[in-house]
């Protein structure tokens, strides 16, 4: 297994849902083993979902609370949420200093964030362009800037020092060259995903049993197709980069 050195480790994505659905076993594992994980999510999701009833700010506080659930399920620290409404996060020096301060903060040697690359051959919601923007982000936030000590001075003065990030990986399928064998967490994953009612929906019974149902079909297709690459029933997979 990858995970003996890694004691920190900072999950940066776009969306609530968006960690348990691309590396939640990966998750599962790193805490079932100790490491400290946090998450930063950068969008409070108010833009989402389809009640006409509900006020932006009352989805951004529903979805808050069901990332809460579901990273409690996982067994993660602390979530972080940076508040940008999501449809206008871009690739900016205020997202790139706000990643920078998580980075100093929590000193994670590893982290887990999204594509910065559109792939046309995967589901388009895997590349959303706040996929794309959030990966860009964190690449640039967690080298160069996050060990550069002139970069974002005021940070020096809420008294976080620069820091260096030894790995970072995202998820990945053609040029994965790390598969994780999340089989004996899969439930585990899947109970933290169905914490997100108001994006998919109540969904009773057992997660195995979930699992198998029409609706979650392109997360399992994607960790079975993973798992396949090392003789695993489920894996996650991601293209691991050393700094």
């Amino acid at each position: 297994m990858y995970f003996k050195d890694f004691e920190r480790v900072l999950a940066v994505y776009a969306h609530p849902d968006d960690a348990e659905y691309l590396f939640g076993g990966t998750v599962a594992l790193l805490t079932n083993r100790g490491a400290e994980v946090t998450y930063v999510c950068c969008t409070d999701g108010r833009k989402s979902g389809s009640d006409p009833d509900l006020t932006e700010d009352d989805v951004a506080q529903v979805r808050a609370e069901e990332q809460r659930a579901a990273a409690k399920v996982l067994g993660v620290k602390e979530v972080a949420f940076l508040g940008y409404p999501n449809g206008s996060l871009e690739v900016t020096p205020e997202l790139r200093r706000d990643i920078v301060r998580q980075i100093r903060r929590h000193r994670p040697q590893l982290i887990l964030t999204l594509d910065p690359r559109r792939a046309l051959d995967l589901p388009i919601e895997i590349s959303h362009r706040e996929h794309m923007n959030v990966g860009e982000a964190t690449m640039v936030a967690a080298f160069p800037e996050a060990g550069t000590p002139r970069m974002y001075p005021e940070l020096a003065d809420e008294g976080l020092t620069p820091h260096r990030v030894s790995d970072i990986w995202i998820p990945a399928v053609g040029d994965a060259n790390r598969y994780i064998d999340t089989t004996d967490v899969v439930e585990q994953k899947v109970r933290a995903f169905q914490c997100h009612v108001s994006q998919y929906g109540e969904r009773p019974g057992r997660p195995a049993w979930t699992f198998d149902s029409s609706g979650w079909s392109p997360m399992q297709k994607a960790m079975r197709a993973a798992g396949e690459m090392i003789g695993a029933e489920f894996a996650e997979s991601f293209r691991a980069v050393t700094i």
